[in-house]
């Protein structure tokens, strides 16, 4: 389950979106306002990722609140949600996202699942940005074999596992066994698959060289 910060003014709409994502495997650690009160809660400890609104209202907007999340937190999730249709609609503001970050239009979210996968590609981003070096089986400090650290590779740059099992010349069901037991190895507990393999996915980017004082 993933932490997540959520910040929206619109009151209705913050209840809303924290119920829904609720029962999408997303634990909502603070439901605030404003970015003071999201900086407020980000002192309470770390999350995930944070989902916020562009336009706050009074006081920093939802850009600015995203890059003080990626000075604190370079292995976080950040989604922008806002209701332009058009970036250019807001003076550029949004060519200065951090990196890692992704910009979701509310008339686009169809159903929280999508908005969920919004902020799974958006923590893979972030470790992708983070990571400074490939992984070599010598360097992880966890038993998985070379076939296995290859899997995880493969799962950590977006492959199918269709497309992991025509890359590596074996069956789906062989990669599926695989992922299952680099999952065991890392400590990962069984989930919806897409969470697996984002989790896969962040452990891979973190074992590359990510920051060691934030959470994986």
């Amino acid at each position: 389950m993933l932490d997540v910060l959520l910040v929206e003014d619109n009151a209705l709409l913050r209840a809303s979106l924290a119920d829904a994502l609720g029962a999408h495997d997303v634990r909502v650690v603070g439901s605030c306002a404003t970015a003071a009160e999201a900086m407020d809660q980000l002192r309470r400890g770390p999350v995930d990722a944070l989902v916020t609104d562009l336009d706050l209202g009074e006081g920093p907007d939802g850009i600015s609140l995203a890059h003080v999340v990626r000075r604190m937190l370079p292995l976080a999730g950040i989604v922008v949600l806002t209701g332009y249709r058009d970036p250019r609609l807001v003076a550029g503001k949004l060519m200065q996202v951090p990196p890692g970050t992704e910009y979701v239009v509310k008339e686009s979210v169809t159903s929280m699942d999508s908005l969920r996968m919004a902020i799974d590609r958006s923590i893979i981003m972030a470790a992708r940005a983070d990571a400074g070096r490939a992984p070599r089986a010598r360097d992880i400090g966890i038993d998985l074999t070379d076939a296995q650290v290859e899997t995880m590779r493969l799962v950590a740059e977006g492959l199918s596992n269709a497309e992991i099992a025509e890359r590596r010349c074996v069956t789906i069901g062989a990669v599926e066994v695989s992922i299952s037991r680099i999952a065991r190895a890392l400590g990962i507990q069984h989930d919806r698959a897409h969470n697996q393999r984002v989790l896969i996915t962040r452990e891979y980017y973190r074992l590359a060289g990510g920051s060691p004082g934030n959470r994986p």
